[in-house]
């Protein structure tokens, strides 16, 4: 009968242990608990199960949340807990793609290092088709190999098709990281005579101090 209860009373001691070594439960859910950064409470939801490659109303992932608001932290804490590094939102876009536009390159960086698949071209194709002014996203995205003078499907090339936008800072960015002010379209058309047909002096002034010529088709 001793034995017994010795043995009750040891089972209950370990039971106790058990209990105290775990963690309360998150009292914040997981997506506020990220948008915050709240590492507390994310550690809890990794510690009491919760999944964290769930989707949430918008169609995103933990991972991709944590990408665009560029928490290092978060992300890290995620990866090295099974969040899934190549798994795509409701848009098809991994969360590198999303730390990339968000202007979020040490994010980016990470991932990268990490193990996510990527094509710089089409990174960049993607940051000239959103607008996105940032001179550490084209620096970046050129180390990684995008050819900023490639010639896309369409028979334009990054600057070109920012001279179009009107966006002057990136296609100051992009002639700073290399892009060639003469490289005509497949149609012959030189990145001056595209800003003369936006009519934007200040790129065309830009332009010329670089070295661009008129040359039309």
């Amino acid at each position: 009968m001793k034995i017994t209860n010795l043995s009750l009373t040891v089972f209950l001691l370990v039971l106790m242990l058990a209990a105290c070594g775990k963690p309360d439960e998150p009292t914040l859910g997981l997506y506020p608990a990220i948008h915050s950064g709240d590492i507390n409470q994310i550690n809890r939801h990794i510690l009491w199960g919760t999944d964290i490659n769930q989707v949430d109303a918008d169609g995103r992932r933990p991972l991709h949340v944590a990408a665009a608001q560029g928490s290092q932290v978060v992300v890290k804490l995620l990866l090295k807990n099974g969040a899934d590094i190549g798994a795509l939102d409701r848009e098809g876009h991994s969360a590198l793609y999303v730390a990339v536009m968000n202007g979020r390159t040490r994010v980016a960086e990470l991932l990268i290092k990490q193990g996510a698949p990527y094509d710089a071209n089409e990174l960049l194709d993607e940051a000239v088709s959103n607008n996105l002014a940032d001179r550490d996203v084209i620096r970046l995205l050129v180390s990684l190999g995008a050819q900023i003078n490639r010639i896309d499907a369409n028979g334009s090339t990054p600057l070109l098709r920012a001279i179009t936008r009107n966006n002057r800072v990136l296609v100051k960015h992009l002639i700073a990281e290399g892009a060639d002010v003469n490289q005509k379209d497949s149609d012959g058309r030189s990145p001056l005579v595209a800003a003369e047909e936006v009519g934007d002096t200040d790129i065309i002034r830009m332009l010329r101090r670089n070295g661009a010529r008129l040359a039309k088709p």
